[in-house]
């Protein structure tokens, strides 16, 4: 969860000594302290040397006094932590235009209902009003625009659920929003209607959210929206944050453009989180981030991100298994998995890295199937795919995710003990991502406090066998596990396995099963709409996996195991 510097291999201190006495000395030695590396060979030393914005050494303090030369500056610790800077890798920005904000999140339509008809009273006609409540609202059948209008006629009202994936307007927000009384669904996201008809109730549902947030966003000043920048920036460096990973709610080029105008004392990387429309996903915003580039200056503008699926609040997560307090229901994905299989091509294509929110192990399987399926085209561990919010990685999607190179976001501010009656209470890994050498990284999604995240991910409230410790949660992820170690822990895995099947992924059973059926690539190709050469990919990594040698060593495994009779 830091600065990339820090993760850089720490060469041996003699080397970087000699190193030091060739070229300048440093300009700038910390000393007597406790400095936080992220190293694991080497967690913590008294001292260090910098010269410019790089590390030169690290060692004792009597070392690095040694180094510097008449103009270093020494600064005593005097005993103090020296931790590197924090990077947020998940961080929304959507300021909203002035408005009166409800003092309380509603955690009932009653409690919700109580807070809006007594800010209406306080507030001018047609100031708009924010609010934040729970999942439970959102579920009620009973929140909609037809309770919310008598309470609030001629004040614009937006109430967003606390987990970011569904909102609910009155009347008077949907006409403000442009948003007509039977507008069609957007692409990755859907408007709740009336019974028996097409009029919307007011409760609005991932990407249909894109619209009003992007509304809302046009309506913001520049010099606002600079100031609201300037205010976080500052906001994050109270808290040893020195990078950032924003999602902005406006256009990524006119997001990049303020950023950079602000010159703000962090390093920002914008990405790309482009809307959708009835016509399908908005290509025109990720088609322009090679271009965005401003010399000079802490922003740099790449990567494009996607929402595979919402929340357990709102049982959205795409699940493998039902929910338990809704059996027969498995969430649902955004978007169908050919739309998936785009998004990776589209990124290889435009060469930007794809962020991907997959929640549920559906969504997780969905999106590592996609990348399986190109076979040996693209080597994905290049590309570094980030699945963001991947509470579903676990099981055999771990090993999986291992192979092709995946890292994971995740956001412990969002463990919530109470979903696990839910969803149950294997989800949200940490632990065993680690352990399986996927990289990892933590962001706020959320409040901006790292410190709360570090916490969470310290003690794990709703899976505590999956906690990390404090170092792990502030280094990060990859440089606690070094890849021969990795390495060591996917054999060993691989020697546990009670069942061979379990080492397939589900798309390579069933071309398993077509083999032994008899059929030829071309067959299985035309039966699963895949290309020759991907299912020729899939027999060769079935026969590694399963170290067989031959198509009748394929078709014996098979029969023994039941796939075929």
């Amino acid at each position: 969860m830091i600065r990339r510097v820090w993760a850089a291999h720490i060469l041996a201190l003699t080397i970087l000594t000699s190193a030091c006495r060739q070229n300048s000395a440093p300009d700038l030695v910390l000393w007597n302290g406790t400095i936080f590396t992220a190293d694991a060979r080497r967690p913590r030393v008294q001292a260090l040397a910098i010269r410019g914005e790089r590390i030169l050494a690290v060692g004792s303090s009597a070392e690095m006094r040694a180094l510097a030369g008449s103009k270093t500056r020494l600064i005593d610790l005097q005993q103090r932590v020296v931790i590197p800077g924090l990077n947020d890798a998940h961080y929304h920005f959507a300021p909203d235009p002035q408005g009166q904000t409800l003092p309380v999140s509603g955690s009932n339509w009653t409690e919700t209902a109580i807070a809006v008809e007594a800010a209406v009273s306080k507030g001018l006609p047609g100031t708009w009003m924010f609010g934040s409540v729970d999942a439970n609202v959102m579920l009620d059948p009973g929140a909609n625009r037809a309770a919310l209008d008598p309470i609030a006629p001629d004040r614009p009202v937006l109430l967003r659920s606390s987990s970011g994936h569904g909102c609910l307007l009155n009347s008077c927000a949907m006409r403000l929003l442009d948003i007509g009384e039977a507008e069609p669904d957007p692409a990755g996201g859907y408007f709740e209607r009336l019974p028996g008809g097409r009029r919307i109730n007011g409760k609005l549902w991932e990407y249909a959210e894109w619209k009003p947030n992007r509304v809302l966003a046009s309506r913001i000043m520049d010099q606002t929206a600079i100031q609201a920048l300037r205010s976080l920036a500052q906001e994050a460096a109270t808290y040893g944050i020195t990078s950032m990973q924003i999602f902005p709610s406006m256009p990524v080029d006119r997001f990049a453009r303020l950023a950079a105008q602000a010159d703000l004392p962090i390093r920002v990387r914008v990405m790309a989180f482009p809307p959708t429309g009835p016509g399908g996903r908005d290509q025109a915003e990720i088609r322009q981030i090679s271009r965005l580039v401003f010399p000079n200056s802490r922003v740099r503008v790449s990567g494009i991100k996607w929402i595979l699926d919402g929340t357990p609040a709102e049982r959205g997560a795409a699940l493998l298994h039902s929910y338990a307090d809704r059996p027969g229901w498995f969430g649902k994905l955004n978007f169908p998995e050919p739309d998936v299989a785009l998004m990776f091509w589209e990124s290889r294509d435009l060469e930007q890295q794809l962020l991907l929110q997959c929640v549920g192990d559906r969504a997780a399987e969905v999106a590592l199937q996609a990348m399986e399926d190109t076979g040996s085209t693209v080597d994905w561990r290049l590309k570094r795919v980030r699945i963001e919010r991947g509470d579903g990685m676990i099981g055999k999607l771990i090993f999986r995710a291992q192979r092709l190179g995946v890292i994971v976001v995740q956001s412990p501010a969002r463990f919530v003990p109470a979903l696990n009656a839910r969803w149950g209470d294997q989800m949200q890994p940490l632990r065993s991502l680690l352990h399986a050498g996927i990289p990892l990284a933590l962001g706020s999604d959320g409040p901006l406090n790292p410190w709360l995240n570090i916490m969470l991910a310290a003690t794990h409230p709703s899976h505590s066998a999956e906690a990390i410790s404090r170092d792990e949660a502030v280094a990060k992820g990859d440089g606690y596990l070094h890849p021969s170690v990795s390495d060591a822990v996917l054999s060993d895995y691989r020697r546990h396995v009670t069942d061979p099947l379990d080492l397939l992924s589900s798309r390579e059973r069933e071309v398993l099963q077509l083999i032994a059926e008899g059929k030829t690539n071309k067959d299985i190709a035309t039966l699963l709409n895949l290309s020759v050469y991907t299912v020729d990919a899939h027999r060769g990594r079935i026969m590694e996996k399963l170290n067989l040698h031959s198509t009748g060593e394929l078709v014996r495994f098979a029969v023994r195991k039941g796939l075929i009779d």
